[in-house]
């Protein structure tokens, strides 16, 4: 009977934290990219390849239908002369990603390729072996220029993430005034076993507002 209470008490207690959750994001202002300064803004575009967003065993049609509005993004980001830094996937054969993943986005495959409705990107890619962008190539995010950071791509609770917080944390540790900025509609998680999106969506982005990101509803 006390397990049973216990567990009534536990979801109970969850339902009210995920609703409280779900409110805070409800209320997100909108951001025009007129208020970011040019000079010293990045736009970090991760993962919205042919791996995640077309074809292959991490395929999601979540993913897919994020591309015509990070495609509208990136075209006002291009009129207006901002640095775009777009970041793919792309595993060595030998990668230990992938003992935690089906293989996906492997080197030589078509995969790796930015999607096609992104395709003006592609000689601009930078690859990278894991989950982390950061890691595959720090030194434009620690540029002294660099006041403002806006990620979008996927997947919110893994690659963008672990991006949004590991610039935070370097930002903070060096006593920069940089800010990191995620729009909530430009950026999504896959849906699967064990892996509910809407739940690993919400939990990332209320995890990283609460790690100093900016969360916006969307960029005008």
């Amino acid at each position: 009977m006390k397990e049973q209470l216990d567990q009534q008490t536990f979801l109970e207690q969850s339902t009210s934290h995920l609703q409280e959750m779900l409110s805070s994001l409800d209320h997100l202002g909108s951001l025009s990219l007129a208020e970011l300064p040019r000079e010293s803004t990045l736009v970090a575009v991760v993962d919205l390849n042919r791996g995640f967003a077309k074809q292959g065993a991490l395929y999601s049609p979540r993913t897919e239908e994020l591309l015509p509005g990070a495609a509208a993004f990136v075209d006002r980001c291009i009129a207006g002369r901002y640095s775009i830094l777009p970041y793919t996937d792309c595993h060595t054969a030998d990668s230990p990603e992938l003992a935690s993943y089906p293989p996906h986005c492997l080197m030589g495959t078509e995969e790796p390729l930015l999607a096609p409705e992104l395709s003006r990107l592609e000689a601009m890619a930078r690859p990278k072996n894991s989950t982390n962008a950061y890691l595959a190539d720090p030194e434009p995010f620690q540029a002294p220029q660099v006041t403002h950071v806006v990620i979008l791509g996927c997947c919110t609770d893994i690659c963008i993430y672990q991006l949004a917080v590991t610039l935070t944390a370097y930002y903070n540790q060096h006593n920069r005034k940089v800010e990191v900025i995620v729009p909530v509609d430009l950026v999504d998680t896959y849906d699967g076993p064990g892996h509910p999106a809407d739940l690993c969506n919400l939990m990332a982005l209320y995890s990283m507002r609460q790690n100093g990101v900016t969360l916006v509803r969307t960029i005008d």
